[in-house]
């Protein structure tokens, strides 16, 4: 088992992949040393074969390994501690209010509006930071990786807001059609949320997909 110690670069905010600010935060991995792996014919990581401490023994076993349309090679983490934090997790970085470690990222939202608050693993923080469905690759001539890429928000802001205006569309149908159903606080909530969801197309339209806030009722009304 080893234990090292790295210097690991993160996205400027959490769901933005740019990395233009240089932010860089200590990261330490505790594992095995070395691990067998297989990759395709593109150079895409397949999967780990065999892990030991004991790297006579895996240089041995290499040849055995078959897979056909891939290879095999040996992945040292004391040289690559970055792609071991990913593919095994079992990495931390300090306490977000130690020394070295990354406060919470806040975005004050509009008008009073929950802000957006995200707070970073300080456990698996390399594996959290990048999209898993895309590959991790690998250069035999160079013995080098390639990350996958870091995380960025799946949504379309227009599907945020399309499906914000028809959810305000159902509310102000159930008022007009059920209003039977509900008490007047109720009634006078459901409107106030229609009016809200309706909003934020103007109130967010500058502002990321994935700090758009969705408020919730307190009582059911579907």
């Amino acid at each position: 088992m080893i234990t090292k110690t790295f210097t690991h670069t993160y996205p400027n905010e959490p769901w933005n992949p740019s990395v233009s600010e240089g932010k860089t935060v200590e990261v330490t991995w505790k594992g095995i040393r070395y691990h067998i792996f297989s990759r395709d014919a593109d150079g895409n990581f397949f999967t780990i074969e065999d892990s030991d401490d004991n790297l006579d023994r895996l240089k041995e076993d290499l040849s055995k390994h078959e897979h056909e349309g891939h290879t095999f090679h040996i992945l040292d983490a004391m040289k690559h501690p970055h792609v071991a934090a990913y593919l095994w997790g079992d990495d931390t970085i300090p306490a977000k209010d130690a020394s070295g470690g990354i406060p919470d990222y806040k975005f004050e939202t509009p008008g009073d509006d929950d802000d957006y608050v995200f707070e970073y693993n300080t456990q698996n923080f390399v594996m959290s930071l990048y999209d898993g469905s895309t590959p991790l690759k690998y250069d035999v001539a160079s013995d080098t990786f390639t990350m996958p890429s870091f995380n960025d928000h799946p949504i379309a802001k227009s599907d945020i807001f399309d499906s914000y205006d028809a959810e305000a569309a159902r509310i102000e149908a159930a008022v007009a059609d059920r209003s039977d159903e509900f008490t007047a606080a109720e009634i006078t909530a459901m409107n106030a949320q229609a009016t809200w969801l309706k909003g934020v197309r103007t109130a967010y339209a500058n502002i990321d997909t994935w700090k758009i806030p969705h408020k919730e009722l307190d009582f059911t009304w579907e």
